[in-house]
């Protein structure tokens, strides 16, 4: 089955400070969309960063895919607690499309939620004793980063970021296999 994992990091632009920035789906503007794409023995990765950050180009990395998974990423409110994700809804926002109605979609948050497995990715990632190479950062981390490396045009700034981003869309993977023998 040729299933892509799929992750973005953004820039929020918004005023808000709390928890309802998550919400705040059209001032955030995508930097990155990571999609890592396994098909039998074929595995790809992809990044699509500012410019190329386009539907066109994203639905010609996902073409053919069968299944998207992502942690925290529908559009549409889950079962348990009835909120909606964030990066299908900012992907609809920016881009005019929601990827959840374009192709099937397996949510890695509320399946954790299901299996008692509460918190964002990096935590249920260390309940199931997963470990990265870049631990301690996080999506705010990622934020000021890439803000770093716009106003000073450093590529270390940028290349620190493709990097989070690459592990979390590769975590997708091994969160998603843990699962399956919890």
């Amino acid at each position: 089955m040729k299933t892509a994992y799929l992750d973005i990091e953004t820039s929020y632009a918004g005023s808000f400070t709390d928890q309802r920035l998550f919400r705040d789906c059209k001032n955030h503007r995508i930097t990155i969309i990571g999609v890592r794409v396994v098909d039998g023995a074929s595995d790809a990765f992809v990044q699509l960063i500012k410019n190329d950050v386009t539907r066109a180009n994203l639905m010609l990395v996902l073409k053919g895919a069968e299944r998207l998974v992502t942690y925290n990423g529908r559009s549409l409110p889950d079962k348990i607690k009835g909120r909606a994700g964030f990066d299908f809804p900012v992907i609809a926002a920016q881009l005019g499309v929601v990827l959840d109605q374009e192709f099937p979609h397996l949510d890695l948050c509320p399946e954790c939620w299901s299996k008692g497995l509460w918190g964002g990715q990096k935590v249920v990632e260390q309940i199931l004793g997963l470990t990265r190479e870049l631990p301690g950062k996080d999506g705010k981390w990622a934020q000021e980063n890439w803000a770093k490396y716009e106003a000073t045009g450093e590529e270390r700034y940028k290349d620190e970021v493709l990097l989070y981003n690459r592990e979390d869309v590769f975590m997708l993977r091994r969160i998603e296999a843990a699962l399956e023998t919890r």
